[in-house]
């Protein structure tokens, strides 16, 4: 470890995982949390403040100029959203498109905190990027009109989350695009020609309708209370609310599903819902949002 004067302070640098940090000294006790293509993850403790923080050191920021819009975008982002929820950054405009268990946070007061804002973005008029989000929570709209989708992916990667936490497995894990919406018609059924007609691109449309219809399953067999045969408490599962709102957050038309402040106001969520703790913020603006810029002139 060696420590190096600052004009902000005492820093020092440390090898920590695989990557060299440079850090403020109030930084301390650091643990790698997450390491990923793009970026590496630390846990410390702010001794000034007594608090953990996360802190992130992006791989190849400025690699190629597609390295280095993302690495613009998530910054951005990051200074303009102060809050962890998803009906927060929903206000603001803004997809987070990678929801999934390793992007949340949880302190040891059940504090949740949405991390990894790497492939978020702010909503545009102009068609979003096609490849977003972790195959086994990707909403199925992405596949099948991938130039057309809103803030109601980050809700089914919501729901698949519930499911997961339900069953302590992940719900959809296929293996490929085809064994994704094989899996997701198992579970939600086969949606109804209309309703492929009106949300997928005309060829998606054409190859779901050929594929052979499947019923959807019964949610609460499926996520329903299981009780223990001797004693005949509760095991495992949730209450027909729970499951009323996941059968919500899964609906595989996207217009179906609720938004962030619908489903925290969800009964099954009534405990919890507390309106002055969900704040929400003016949308962002990003006037370079769609640009297209060299890697020299995104740094």
């Amino acid at each position: 470890m060696t420590s190096i004067s600052s004009e902000q302070g005492e820093w020092y640098t440390v090898s920590c995982g695989n990557c060299t940090f440079t850090l403020p000294g109030r930084y301390q006790n650091l643990v790698v949390i997450g390491q990923g293509t793009y970026g590496i993850v630390l846990r410390a403790i702010d001794i000034a403040t007594g608090k953990y923080v996360a802190i992130k050191k992006l791989l190849r920021p400025f690699q190629t100029h597609i390295h280095a819009k993302r690495t613009y975008r998530e910054l951005k982002l990051l200074m303009y959203l102060n809050h962890p929820d998803a009906q927060f950054i929903h206000s603001a405009g803004v997809l987070h498109r990678d929801l999934k268990p390793m992007n949340i946070g949880i302190d040891g007061n059940s504090n949740v905190t949405i991390l990894d804002f790497g492939l978020a973005r702010v909503a545009s008029t102009n068609p979003p990027t096609a490849y977003v989000s972790t195959r086994w929570w990707r909403a199925p709209e992405i596949y099948l009109n991938e130039t057309k989708y809103d803030e109601k992916v980050d809700i089914w990667s919501v729901g698949c989350i519930m499911a997961e936490l339900i069953l302590l497995t992940p719900l959809f894990p296929g293996k490929d695009t085809i064994d994704q919406l094989n899996k997701i018609f198992d579970i939600t059924g086969t949606p109804d020609s209309s309703t492929l007609q009106e949300i997928c691109a005309p060829e998606a449309s054409t190859y779901i309708s050929r594929m052979q219809s499947k019923p959807k399953k019964d949610f609460n067999e499926l996520f329903g209370f299981k009780y223990d045969p001797l004693t005949e408490t509760i095991i495992s599962g949730v209450s027909p609310e729970g499951i009323d709102l996941l059968d919500r957050l899964l609906s595989f038309d996207p217009r179906q599903r609720p938004t962030a402040e619908e489903a925290l106001s969800h009964p099954f969520l009534e405990l919890y819902h507390d309106p002055m703790e969900e704040p929400t913020i003016a949308p962002m603006i990003d006037e370079h949002q769609d640009a297209e810029y060299t890697k020299e002139q995104w740094k």
